[in-house]
């Protein structure tokens, strides 16, 4: 059975305020390496596992391959990514992390990882795990329904913003 308007409209107004903290969070934080801007760390983040094409990479962040190429570009100049030879195209090169890298990565999962444990204390342990499992997901579903949200058409009174996504400009107005 499908969720009520209204709880999917409370769930949406609630995830926007989240995402507006982050966002917030994202500009104060302080730096955990003095060359890596905050926007670069999901590059880093996604080549834990393994190297990458830049193409993929970009896939994987949900940005465009020359933005991830710059961030790339910067991330090997600090010397936190390493470019390695394609094993299936010698032509072409794939990134990984280096050690450096991998320790920043490493820092981060820590730092946060306390933090995240420092804000839930009131939390049972159960409570948590919980979340945890409705935030994997939601997140599934999130990145399923990328080409659904292009299809929605909102109410006719409705107006395109000067952006030309009304959707996305009233997200970015809530809370």
């Amino acid at each position: 059975m499908a969720i009520s308007l209204e709880t999917a409209t409370r769930l949406s107004t609630d995830l926007v305020r989240v995402m507006k903290l982050f966002q917030s969070l994202r500009q104060h934080a302080p730096k955990l390496h003095p060359g890596v801007e905050p926007a670069s760390y999901p590059i880093l983040f996604n080549l834990a596992d393994e190297p990458r094409r830049v193409s993929l990479l970009a896939e994987c962040v949900h940005s465009d391959v020359s933005t991830v190429s710059r961030q790339v570009t910067m991330l090997v100049s600090h010397g936190l990514l390493d470019k390695v030879a394609d094993p299936q195209d010698g032509r072409a090169f794939m990134v990984s992390l280096s050690t450096e890298g991998t320790e920043l990565v490493e820092r981060l999962k820590a730092s946060r990882g306390e933090w995240f444990r420092q804000m839930l204390q009131d939390w049972e342990p159960a409570e948590a795990r919980e979340f945890g499992d409705y935030l994997e997901r939601f997140a599934s579903s999130f990145e399923a329904s990328n080409d659904q949200i292009r299809s929605i058409t909102l109410a006719p009174a409705t107006a395109v913003t000067s952006s030309g996504n009304a959707l996305a400009d009233t997200a970015s107005k809530e809370q």
